[in-house]
């Protein structure tokens, strides 16, 4: 692997600081931070001048939905690639799919998942596998259905004894007549779910959209919302999540789809929360819950409207890059490996024109995609 040496660019590193005097070395697939002035006495297979470049952490799409779903009503058996390839291109290297939607089994999402891993042209992909729900619950097809302890202990092991990389539950009274009034898990079976999880050292992300739900979710011990709640969320809530470092994938998104597909009013006081939520010391991930292309609220590759409603909510830029960089790597559990650009850390890098923090449609300004040290995308201008 050759040994690669970026410098003279602005350098964002995804906790929040801002580095003018430093270059990048990247050599077997990992990140070294030094002076710029050392670069001469090192060797390098290959100098790039990243003069009037921002230098990224490669960004995180912490809720999507990349295969074993439907797309335009044909069943998508394996993960969506033209997908996967719009998303490297454009600067996501890390994919957390939350979840399929068919009855294919576990055994199958692992197979496809390991053919993808083969090819670094993809993004790496962290995946659920499948909603752990009640008896006919909500959760997709073919949901993990539990209802005693045993059987949560049991289907536990056998998730990440196949390889599947966290757990994912639901809460879920449902906007429309298919979902409302399904059964839910009891807080006792919620609660050993979490806690078998996190005795095996993986996160544990939940479902959920109103704030009841999430309460309870909250008590037992999820590390993050996959969304954030439409109604009202109290203070007292708030705070309890702050305490407790649960982060919130907001997928406004949704919200926004919601709302003007179906006139539900959702979408402003999702918004709200965000923000309350942000203002309050809550940590927020990027994600769109992307499933399927479909104008102008879904796209292949960077969530754009994700990004775009996340400054209109009132976020700065630099907590938008966090989001999809540090923090996204921490709801992944993957933060000790991505997420920042510091000494040690994998090489996945996002190499745009322009300085985000002035504007962040910047991002979209690709020069350089770099994903474990390899220069998968590079736009010559």
């Amino acid at each position: 692997m050759k040994k690669i040496c970026i410098h003279n660019g602005m350098i964002i590193d995804g906790n929040g600081e801002i580095l003018l005097d430093s270059a990048i070395i990247i050599e077997d697939g990992k990140i070294k931070i030094i002076d710029h002035q050392d670069v001469c006495n090192h060797y390098f297979d290959r100098m790039i001048n990243a003069k009037g470049l921002t230098i990224l952490p490669g960004f995180i799409n912490a809720h999507a939905h990349t295969g074993f779903k439907y797309v335009n009503n044909v069943h998508c058996k394996g993960f969506q690639e033209e997908y996967l390839l719009a998303c490297i291109n454009e600067g996501i290297t890390t994919i957390r799919d939350e979840g399929m939607f068919t009855g294919d089994t576990l055994e199958d999402v692992v197979i496809a998942k390991r053919l993808i891993e083969r090819n670094n042209n993809y993004p790496r992909i962290v995946t659920t596998g499948k909603f752990f729900t009640a008896p006919k619950g909500y959760g997709g097809q073919a949901p993990i259905e539990v209802e005693t302890i045993d059987e949560v202990d049991a289907k536990i092991e056998e998730l990440l004894s196949l390889g599947i990389d966290m757990v994912k539950t639901v809460l879920e009274d449902g906007l429309d007549p298919s979902t409302h009034g399904l059964p839910k898990l009891s807080d006792d079976l919620l609660k050993v779910i979490c806690n078998k999880a996190h005795e095996k050292g993986v996160k544990v992300s939940a479902h959920v959209t109103q704030s009841h739900n999430l309460k309870r979710l909250v008590d037992a011990g999820i590390d993050d919302a996959a969304h954030m709640v439409y109604d009202d969320l109290s203070d007292e809530l708030i705070n309890e999540m702050v305490h407790k470092n649960i982060f919130v994938i907001p997928t406004l998104t949704v919200s926004k789809m919601i709302s003007d597909k179906y006139g539900a009013p959702v979408f402003e006081s999702t918004k709200k929360n965000v923000m309350r939520f942000v203002d309050a010391g809550g940590n927020i991930a990027l994600g769109d819950d992307f499933i399927e292309e479909e104008s102008p609220w879904y796209r292949l590759g960077m969530p754009k409207l994700e990004l775009q409603l996340l400054k209109e909510a009132g976020l700065t830029n630099m907590q938008i890059i966090i989001a999809a960089t540090r923090n996204g790597a921490i709801v992944c559990g993957l933060d000790k490996e991505i997420g920042t650009i510091e000494s040690g850390k994998r090489a996945d890098l996002l190499l745009i024109e322009g300085n985000p923090l002035e504007n962040i449609e910047y991002i979209y300004n690709v020069r350089m995609v770099i994903k474990d040290g390899c220069i998968i995308v590079e736009v010559i201008k």
